[in-house]
């Protein structure tokens, strides 16, 4: 029989294939890539994770499984929206940037009295701003260590800051 003529099916669905939501089936005659196929599934459906190819009884390869998944967006990509929401929810506001350089300790690693090691020390800076951007704030970083002498540094709104048990003045 002629490649063209052979019935093939695709299921979509939301999740892994028997765990989770059937979408719809797709049926199609003849070859398709794996990308062609997942055109017409985003075209379908846009919320599509796994693809189960069943092709005809009459192909060489049926009995065979192939599955297609959806990559998931990376980390880096998933970071990137949550520093993007941030951004935008603490735009305006006044905010303490705890700056920390991390110094290692030229004696390499110790143990304290409870037998934890400890391999470094913290160097800080901190500074209340208006947020702008978290660029902005590392320039601010960079002020105050020099630029690239800095490690990380945590974000505290104004009103979330603990009352000082101390003060010198």
């Amino acid at each position: 029989m002629h490649p063209d003529s052979m019935k093939h099916k695709a299921s979509l669905w939301f999740g892994d294939v028997g765990t989770s939501v059937h979408i719809t089936d797709v049926h199609w005659e003849g070859d398709i890539s794996q990308q062609e196929l997942m055109a017409v599934a985003d075209q379908i459906s846009p919320d599509w994770q796994t693809i189960d190819l069943e092709l005809d009884p009459r192909h060489p390869r049926y009995g065979h499984a192939y599955r297609l998944y959806r990559e998931a967006p990376g980390d880096d990509a998933l970071e990137a929206l949550r520093a993007l929401e941030m951004e935008v929810a603490l735009a305006g506001q006044y905010v303490w940037v705890h700056c920390c350089q991390v110094v290692l300790d030229p004696l390499g690693e110790l143990v304290n009295a409870t037998g934890h090691s400890i391999s470094q020390n913290f160097s800080t800076v901190m500074f209340c701003t208006e947020f702008i951007s978290f660029h902005d704030v590392a320039q601010q970083c960079d002020a105050h260590f020099g630029q690239g002498e800095w490690d990380e540094y945590e974000l505290y709104l104004d009103d979330a800051l603990p009352t000082p048990v101390a003060s010198f003045g």
